[in-house]
């Protein structure tokens, strides 16, 4: 790429380094808790059993419903609503278990800690209340808070807007060089004297054996993590055909980002540095298979 040419590019990755640095600002912290409630049958150890599987998933409608958030709001003191704080609280189950997973959001390590543990003592109690004795719900993990933040991630934010200013900025370049195409004259004729055709029998047609080539299959080789730094557009491609399809309903947002990064590679498939943390964090459930 010509010097000129690398203008708007350059222009647009550090206008998108400082929309990320403005976003990361105004962004408040936000902290993640988890703490899980397990379903047992009175006086049997937890099991892979299918009725309580069922129970589970319907355990966690109630537990992400109003009848938990009141009292856990009241208890805490909180200024939220009971829809405001459900907008801030997950429950999910697993494939036959038995075993109801809480999460929530806050913006203090403490008050995450104190919210997840008050809604799994809540939602322990009113599940015993009008269901036990024959299905008891328990603790079983405490509410423990992830060591880092989930929001704001300064690196993942500086790496996409840098990213999308990239894109901005080629973009720009492309519509800038693009010119109207002008009329080419119109071909003269030209006159080509016919020669006269020579005596003599005609040759005899050679015949000409047909060949039929076949084409070996191509086989893709096998994804090798680079070295930091070495990420080319070909090893985020091998990754993908290896292990995407582990993943089906991540496709088609890894595919999205895989044609971003062709917009930003080099010459040689080379990519920036800045990519490698976006690769990192998107691709992460990937690199885990493969690592």
């Amino acid at each position: 790429m010509r010097r000129d040419g690398r203008l708007p590019v350059l222009a647009g990755t550090a206008a998108g380094l400082a929309a990320a640095a403005v976003l990361t600002l105004l962004q408040s912290s936000t902290y993640k808790a988890d703490a899980s409630i397990a379903l047992v049958r009175q006086g049997q150890p937890p099991g892979d059993d299918p009725a309580l599987a069922q129970a589970a998933e319907a355990a966690a409608e109630l537990f992400h419903s109003r009848a938990v958030a009141e009292p856990a709001i009241a208890n805490l003191r909180l200024d939220d609503s009971p829809d405001e704080l459900l907008d801030r609280v997950s429950v999910e189950t697993e494939a036959e278990s038995s075993l109801i997973r809480v999460s929530v959001e806050a913006p203090s390590r403490d008050e995450a800690r104190r919210t997840a543990q008050e809604l799994t003592e809540v939602s322990t109690v009113l599940f015993n209340d009008r269901f036990g004795p024959a299905t008891v719900a328990s603790i079983w993990e405490a509410a423990r808070v992830e060591g880092d933040r989930v929001s704001p991630r300064p690196a993942r934010n500086l790496a996409l807007c840098a990213l999308a200013g990239a894109l901005l900025g080629q973009l720009l370049l492309l519509l800038q060089r693009r010119r109207p195409a002008r009329a080419l004259p119109a071909p003269v004729p030209i006159l080509v004297p016919v020669a006269e055709p020579l005596s003599g029998p005609e040759p005899e047609p050679v015949a000409v054996s047909e060949q039929v080539v076949v084409r070996e299959p191509v086989v893709p080789s096998r994804f090798v993590e680079p070295e930091t730094g070495e990420w080319t557009i070909a090893d985020v491609e091998r990754l993908l055909a290896q292990e995407g399809s582990s993943f089906p309903e991540l496709v088609e947002e890894l595919g999205w980002y895989l044609d971003s990064f062709r917009g930003v590679a080099g010459g040689n498939g080379r990519l920036p540095a800045g990519v490698e943390a976006v690769i990192e964090d998107v691709y992460g459930p990937l690199l885990a298979r493969v690592r």
